[in-house]
């Protein structure tokens, strides 16, 4: 069996940055589901035909520890991290069909020598034979700071009373949605990232794969 690591949480819970560290120390493959339906809801705003297409086009570059999203040559990272995008993809993400077709594309990822998938529904809907699944929590003045030192990052103003509003609209939009909501899967690890160390973390869970895909 291929492994798979899972990792949910809501946003800013620190997913993001335990699952890329996690890929690149251990050269498997990475798994973002949360940037899969920002680039859905950039070419849905677009009106796209052929959004899938259009997807596979994307390319990401990193010069200098900068990361960039670029379609066609373009940078549309800011585009995709934006308010916008991301006020849209939370309301597709409560769309059966767009989840299917997300859903197909997410698999696809599941290719040697591993997997490190990041999301809402991976360790429930997308990967539920993981032998490892990870959920992520902090609180949510922690996520909300979090959010806006990455917005900031991207050369965004940040409103932290609205930022704040945002992010609890769609956590109550992804526990409460009919199809794949955010809940804590049978067999997770839950972990409250808060104040825990990022190092002490990826080593318990290098730890798991040693003696879970032996």
């Amino acid at each position: 069996m291929i492994p798979i690591v899972t990792i949910d949480g809501p946003s800013g819970s620190g997913k993001g940055t335990l699952a890329k560290r996690l890929s690149s120390e251990l050269k498997w493959n990475y798994l973002d589901s949360g940037l899969l339906y920002r680039c859905y809801a950039f070419f849905y705003s677009r009106e796209q035909v052929n959004i899938r297409e259009q997807i596979n086009k994307i390319t990401f570059s990193n010069l200098e520890g900068k990361e960039k999203i670029l379609w066609q040559g373009n940078d549309i990272t800011n585009d995709l991290r934006g308010k916008g995008i991301t006020l849209l993809s939370s309301e597709l993400s409560q769309n059966k069909e767009i989840r299917e077709k997300l859903f197909l594309i997410q698999k696809s990822y599941h290719k040697n020598p591993g997997l490190i998938a990041e999301g809402r529904d991976m360790s429930s809907i997308v990967f539920p034979e993981s032998k490892i699944k990870i959920f992520l929590t902090a609180a949510i003045e922690e996520r909300v700071q979090r959010r806006a030192n990455q917005l900031r990052n991207a050369g965004q103003k940040v409103n932290i009373s609205e930022l704040k509003k945002e992010i609890q609209l769609r956590d109550r939009r992804d526990s409460e949605r009919t199809h794949s909501p955010l809940s804590i899967s049978e067999g997770a690890i839950e972990i409250d990232n808060t104040y825990e160390n990022i190092e002490i973390t990826i080593n318990n869970i290098k730890k798991l794969i040693n003696e879970r895909y032996k």
